[in-house]
């Protein structure tokens, strides 16, 4: 739902381009003829030996004289046009893009391709829909190692690396997903991790750069997510449900299972987790498309998923997603830190 309603968005962008230009260049053809009949009188002239031409291309028994007429009349036109310093294709159509002609495609829709102006309408609705407004000051381009200590510490965060090198790893492994985003052996996403240690934040550098890519993409936190999908299922079982709620309860539902990467951000273990999990787990079987992927951020580390998550959902997770560990102090705390200094 999410992309055909960015592609009927688009499709209407361009269908009000084509109509404003037309009207554009009727306007500027009455007012010419206008102010000069003369001008008028050559292009009604033009007009009928145009047709006169067709019909001799039709009949050949008809005298040929069409075409000498066509030319004369041109001659006279452009001669015309020159001397009252007028434009000599004012009854062109300008459009926006005349590369595409205000159509989005460069040949035909089944053989050909996009134009560049179709890019520049995408990027930005399909940014608007992905719920990320937050978030779209986060990018790889503005990542700062520095913010993550040097300082490896084996006992506290049961790891040889030091925080700075495990998020430089992340980095990596986040900008690899983007590379290969569209290949089908590409696993989704598991970021575990203490509070403030980068999870939020990779996850926007890859939305970022796939929405830059063309890609759909939604955020959801978990709550949010579960909320959602509660109300869309206490909407189907109403016996008379609000027609409008429903039917954006419908699209949102569209969107979650349909958009190409879905992220899941501070999943928990919060009260009435079995009924939530269920439904992520429905969230997750449903997403296996081809083309589809989806992070999940959770605060929990590795053996509170164990305690708490459904077998099954904990299966999923672990069978397919790759699952990355972040840790380190809270780098809020260090921004926070910063701007005191």
């Amino acid at each position: 739902m999410m992309q055909r309603s960015v592609n009927r968005l688009i499709n209407q962008t361009y269908e009000q381009r084509r109509l404003t230009a037309e009207l554009a260049r009727d306007s500027r053809i009455a007012g010419l003829h206008q102010h000069w009949p003369e001008l008028a009188a050559m292009d009604q002239e033009l007009a009928a030996a145009g047709a006169d031409l067709l019909l001799e291309t039709l009949d050949p028994s008809r005298p040929q004289t069409a075409a000498g007429r066509l030319e004369s009349i041109k001659a006279e036109r452009l001669a015309f046009l020159k001397s009252h310093q007028l434009d000599p294709e004012y009854d062109r159509i300008h459009y926006q893009c005349d590369l595409c002609q205000d159509s989005g495609w460069i040949g035909s829709q089944r053989e050909g391709r996009h134009c560049g102006c179709y890019q520049k309408l995408l990027i930005p609705l399909l940014t608007e829909q992905a719920n990320m407004r937050h978030l779209q000051s986060m990018s790889f381009a503005c990542f700062d190692e520095s913010l993550f200590s040097m300082r490896a510490d084996p006992v506290r965060y049961q790891s040889e690396l030091s925080p700075r090198q495990q998020i430089n790893g992340l980095r990596q492994a986040c900008e690899r997903f983007v590379r290969d985003f569209d290949r089908p052996d590409t696993r989704n996403l598991l970021f575990v991790g203490a509070p403030g240690t980068g999870k939020t934040f990779l996850m926007a550098c890859i939305a970022q750069a796939l929405l830059a890519q063309g890609h759909s993409v939604l955020y959801l936190n978990a709550p949010q997510l579960f909320d959602l999908l509660q109300e869309h299922r206490n909407l189907l079982a109403n016996f008379n449900p609000d027609s409008i709620r429903l039917e954006r309860s419908s699209a949102m539902q569209d969107s979650i299972m349909n958009c190409e990467l879905l992220l899941i951000d501070d999943l928990g273990t919060e009260a009435g987790a079995a009924t939530r999990y269920a439904d992520l787990l429905g969230v997750i079987d449903g997403r296996t498309l081809p083309g589809l992927k989806t992070i999940i951020s959770s605060n929990a580390d590795p053996a509170t998923l164990r305690d708490h998550y459904d077998e099954r959902l904990l299966s999923r997770l672990v069978g397919g997603f790759a699952v990355y560990r972040f840790f380190g102090e809270d780098i809020r705390l260090q921004l926070n830190r910063r701007r005191r200094t």
